[in-house]
């Protein structure tokens, strides 16, 4: 998981003009999807069940499932 590069495009931004902060905060959802995607196949492998997935996401044990149930 990329924390540091998390915190330095949030860093960065206070400084940054409107073109060049979209770029930052589309490179930090990004890398949040990419961090998301990695705890859940963790959560997975220990064993946690899609609905507390889901729980822990704030969306439906279906949502989760459709995103992340096929990989």
């Amino acid at each position: 998981m990329e924390v540091e590069r998390m915190k330095t495009l949030v860093g960065s931004m206070d400084g940054m003009g409107p073109s060049e902060a979209l770029r930052a905060v589309a490179e930090l959802q990004k890398e949040v999807q990419r961090a998301e995607s990695s705890l859940v196949r963790s959560a997975r492998q220990a064993g946690l069940s899609w609905e507390a997935i889901a729980l822990c996401l704030g969306v439906s044990k279906q949502a989760v499932h459709r995103k992340y149930g096929k990989k």
